[in-house]
């Protein structure tokens, strides 16, 4: 009986000892998750507050609600335009989610930086208008694709009859040039403006 007990207590030893591997790489992982999401919550939570710091103006931010807003209602049309539609918006989806995070940001700025008012936290704006300086050849390439697929469904929509989208259309080609033209030099201008100013401020003796 002794000798069984002995035997059992040995299996379940070595059982267990085969488990502890097993069970350590699950903790590691549970861990390594955590630790995943504990970051992009993090950076999550940082971008909020920079957005917080310089809110999109409230014109260019409905500008872009109403253009997502009559895009959706257009992805959900039967046929070409529907079609058409869904296209333009895997394209124009991420890319408005872009600019929306370095592009859009910086024109808080141009009000007081235009009165000649400057505080210490404007400085926070440079990651972002360094970032679309980096980023513009790409951004405007984007350009290229996102009028292709305008294009199109301007195309279809007319061909179609249906003078709603083919008047968002036309209203998207006017947004991409006015970005081009005006948003995208403005914004890095208000970078150009800020950085040349608290430079000049290192510098005084």
């Amino acid at each position: 009986m002794k000798h069984n007990e002995s035997s059992n207590k040995m299996k379940v030893t070595k059982s267990l000892h085969g488990w502890i591997p097993v069970a350590a790489a699950f903790v590691g992982l549970g861990l390594g998750v955590l630790a995943t999401v504990a970051g992009a919550q993090t950076t999550k939570t940082a971008a909020h507050a920079q957005h917080a710091k310089f809110p999109i103006p409230a014109a260019i931010r409905a500008e872009h609600a109403e253009i997502h807003q009559q895009l959706v209602a257009a992805t959900k049309v039967e046929g070409e335009v529907g079609e058409a539609a869904r296209q333009l918006a895997a394209i124009l989806d991420p890319h408005f989610q872009r600019e929306e995070q370095i592009a859009l940001p910086p024109l808080a700025l141009l009000a007081p930086l235009s009165r000649g008012e400057f505080n210490p936290g404007m400085r926070d704006v440079l990651a972002m208008t360094d970032a679309l300086r980096a980023e513009l050849p790409h951004m405007l390439k984007e350009h290229k694709a996102i009028h292709a697929a305008t294009s199109r469904m301007g195309a279809v929509a007319t061909k179609a009859g249906n003078a709603e989208v083919e008047r968002l259309a036309e209203t998207l080609k006017l947004h991409a040039e006015s970005e081009e033209e005006v948003l995208y030099p403005a914004a890095i201008l208000v970078g150009d403006v800020v950085h040349a100013h608290f430079a000049s401020k290192s510098i005084q003796p």
